[in-house]
């Protein structure tokens, strides 16, 4: 069970930190405490069920997309895959420009 509370925390401090947000910021968003934020992202403690579209919609995702956790042994391939899942549009097109320059730096 704490190997499950770790991985959600995870997730949701990597898409917290995707969308360029502090704990304190998402918290305001989802009508949480900080420090409810901090126990989670550190796995310390969950969340009520009825809480998360509070959550997700604070993140800009849907729930199921707060779940979407990625193997500690996964390979590159499904680490993108992952993270464009997670990404808004603007996002991934942002992603898909520096893309292009870096390949152009070749």
């Amino acid at each position: 069970m704490e190997n499950i509370k770790k991985q959600f925390g995870a997730r949701i401090r990597f898409l917290r930190k995707l969308r360029g947000l502090s704990q304190e910021q998402l918290a305001e968003k989802a009508g949480l405490s900080a420090k409810t934020i901090s126990y989670i992202e550190r796995g310390k403690n969950t969340i009520a069920f009825l809480k998360l579209p509070l959550l997700a919609e604070a993140l800009q995702v849907p729930v199921y997309k707060l779940f979407v956790m990625l193997p500690e042994d996964a390979d590159r391939t499904t680490a993108l895959t992952t993270l464009l899942d997670s990404a808004t549009d603007k996002e991934i097109n942002a992603a898909v420009e520096v893309l292009k320059v870096m390949f152009s730096l070749r």
